[in-house]
């Protein structure tokens, strides 16, 4: 029988009470043995050398877990006494002794075990019972420099890598396997989610760069799997409980600046020291270009190409292109639609639009207008009209006079 308790158990000697296992008819039923030595480190110093009744109990526990344990699909697993029920202790346990540890398997459910359980010495039975195990996933803990710095208030997921020299600020909270490279400096009232990249020199829930902040509990909370590259910065909003917000799956370049009360989707692409207004919104799969600074309240639609070096001062309707100091819509991005896979009919739709907004002699309030009589069906088209309707501080961009082309190929 080639089942090894020390390998197996995730208790280490002398917290180990069964030594080998004699006999298994797996799943149901196995049987142990433990030798208690005069030596072992639970008798030293006792006049009398005998076995608390909780450690019987235990090494039933242990011996039971192994069903499952040698079993690849619980490998690895956490085995927790988890209940006792009818246990009867006839006789104690002294040093010398060799114990017969039988269990048997009653139920399971899901991570779920119970067992009936006996201890016996030359064949009698010295202790009898029914428990229940719990197999519980290992924990993991998270990986701390040494000249880290980690407040006792955060929260850190299963696999956190935090670097050298990096500072994780009170109330933060960083989710399984997000990877801190060193000098990184996440501050108070911040959530990173799940598979994080911060790398060297970035800034997380600073201060709100506004006049108008004084101190009130705010919040950076940020998604999922997002690539943050050095030298980035990241502003907790103003006005008390309001939330700078990121969402996933984000590329944010060296020495982007994100200020408060930002709103920034998920697949979004902001390239190399691109400076943000506060209270930008940037839509899902946006793409913004290295150098751009944008002016505060200005909105990115879904699926825009902001050119780098652009000033923005206006928004930028959906799946559009734009670029130029100030700013300007050079066409659609068609090349982005038809990589993300919609359909033709909502490009034509979108077309459509960009045509009435763009490739005609209307103002932006007669364009405006002839939308309102069109009957749009795609989700996409529909997301666009509904943009572009949207009352909004900065208003949104028109095509520059002296560009007369149709950059619809552009992507």
């Amino acid at each position: 029988m080639n089942i090894n308790p020390r390998l197996l158990l995730s208790q280490k000697p002398p917290e180990i009470w069964v030594d080998r296992i004699i006999e298994a008819d797996l799943p149901t039923r196995i049987i142990g043995i433990k030798n208690l030595s005069h030596n072992d480190p639970i008798f030293m110093g006792c006049a009398q050398p005998h076995l608390p009744h909780h450690i019987l109990i235990e090494a039933l526990a242990q011996t039971g877990s192994l069903i499952f344990l040698q079993d690849p699909e619980f490998a690895g697993r956490l085995s927790v006494l988890h209940t006792i029920e009818k246990f009867e202790f006839l006789k104690t346990a002294e040093a010398g002794d060799q114990l017969r540890l039988e269990v048997e398997v009653l139920k399971v459910k899901d991570n779920a075990i119970r067992c009936e359980g006996r201890v016996l010495v030359d064949g009698r039975v010295i202790a009898a019972g029914i428990f229940s195990l719990l197999l519980a996933q290992q924990p993991s803990r998270p990986q701390i420099h040494p000249t880290a710095s980690v407040h006792a208030s955060a929260i850190l997921g299963k696999d956190v890598v935090v670097g050298p020299f990096s500072i994780v600020g009170e109330n933060v909270v960083i989710g399984d396997r997000t990877v801190i490279e060193a000098h990184v400096m996440i501050e108070k009232w911040t959530r990173i989610g799940q598979d994080c990249h911060l790398h060297f020199g970035c800034v997380i829930g600073s201060d709100a760069q506004d006049v108008k902040y004084h101190g009130e509990k705010t919040w950076v909370v940020i998604g999922d799997r997002n690539e943050i590259r050095e030298y980035v910065t990241i502003n907790r909003s103003t006005g008390k409980d309001t939330i700078t917000e990121i969402g996933s799956d984000n590329i944010f370049l060296t020495h982007v600046h994100i200020p408060h009360n930002c709103k920034i989707g998920n697949k979004v692409i902001i390239a190399n020291m691109t400076n943000l207004g506060g209270h930008t919104i940037v839509e899902d799969n946006a793409v913004i270009g290295g150098m751009t600074g944008i002016h505060q309240y200005v909105r990115i639609g879904q699926g825009a190409m902001v050119g780098a070096y652009t000033r923005l001062p206006q928004d930028v309707p959906p799946y559009t292109l734009c670029e130029g100091n100030p700013a300007y819509i050079r066409g659609l991005n068609l090349v982005g639609l038809k990589r993300r896979g919609v359909p033709k009919e909502a490009i034509q739709e979108i077309k459509d639009i960009f045509r009435v907004l763009y490739r005609s002699d209307q103002n932006t309030s007669q364009a405006l207008a002839a939308l309102g009589e069109m009957n749009v069906q795609s989700t996409e088209a529909t997301h666009m009209m509904g943009f572009v309707r949207t009352e909004t501080s900065r208003g949104i961009l028109k095509k520059d006079a002296v560009d007369a082309t149709d950059s619809d190929h552009n992507g």
